[in-house]
């Protein structure tokens, strides 16, 4: 039987603009479109592995407003259990307002707002936690204290960089991170890790074994890291070995950035298993 796959982090609703090209610093430019969707870091990698069939607790934070509402029917749709998050009526539900080029490129910039107030999340007899950089450092820690308490592999995606203290991830049993979160952390991370590495897929260090990414047409990179590590702890989560759990995550990824938006581009597990063969 599967295990639960506990996530510590953000709620957010993302406000995204399509355009040609990103603004340079100082510069409007004309867009498309604009989409409204439910995201945040932690909702879309809870949202990633629920659509894989995991059972997923997601410990968050919002607001009891309209963006609040958006974020938490989408995540119920999902089956993700919401009982763990805290509704502050006095706090906005984080925002997240993107900007999104014809390359698939992105600018992003986050507004905290009730992720601000996520507390260390309580043990729940997860096999896999997961957390990331948008919320407290103290939900961070509290996050390894749940995992050790329920004798959980622990998990910690240190985005947005410098979000972390680097002592703390180095606690951590598995850390996956980019290549730029990878320079910036040297000397700081677990023994093992995961380096993404876009369209040249992904590297399993200290073993340097190297998976390729799928071929894909991109249209919207925005979110394919939290696909690929939602999809990783519910793989996991569900007792496959990690060379193979990295190259299933690897496809949902790929999947992910055909498709505009986060969580609106996640696949399920048949689509997945698809595309994999």
């Amino acid at each position: 039987m599967a295990g639960i796959v506990a996530v510590c982090g953000s709620i957010t609703a993302d406000v995204i603009g399509y355009g040609a090209r990103l603004p340079r610093p100082g510069e409007s430019v004309l867009g498309r479109r604009l989409l409204l969707a439910p995201g945040g870091k932690g909702a879309n990698q809870a949202v990633a592995a629920a659509r894989l069939g995991a059972t997923v607790r997601l410990f968050g934070a919002r607001g009891d407003d309209a963006y609040g509402q958006l974020c938490a029917a989408a995540l119920a749709k999902d089956g993700v259990d919401l009982s763990a998050v805290v509704v502050h009526p006095d706090t906005a539900t984080g925002v997240a307002l993107i900007c999104v080029d014809d390359a698939g490129d992105n600018q992003i910039l986050a507004l905290p707002g009730a992720n601000a107030r996520v507390l260390a999340p309580l043990p729940c007899g997860a096999s896999v936690w997961l957390c990331q950089g948008e919320v407290p450092t103290e939900a961070v820690i509290g996050t390894l204290a749940a995992a050790r308490a329920d004798g959980a592999l622990a998990i910690c995606n240190p985005s947005p960089l410098h979000a972390i203290d680097p002592a703390v991830v180095a606690r951590f049993d598995l850390a996956i991170v980019n290549e730029l979160e990878h320079e910036a952390l040297a000397g700081h991370l677990p023994a093992r890790v995961v380096l993404t590495r876009g369209a040249r897929g992904v590297r399993l260090l200290p073993e340097g074994t190297e998976i390729p990414a799928i071929p894909a047409r991109v249209v919207d990179t925005t979110g394919a890291g939290d696909a690929f590590a939602g999809a990783l702890a519910a793989e996991l989560a569900a007792g496959r070995a990690l060379d193979d759990a990295l190259r299933f995550a690897t496809v949902v990824a790929g999947i992910s950035v055909e498709r505009e938006g986060c969580q609106p581009s996640y696949p399920r597990r048949q689509e997945v298993e698809q595309r994999a063969r």
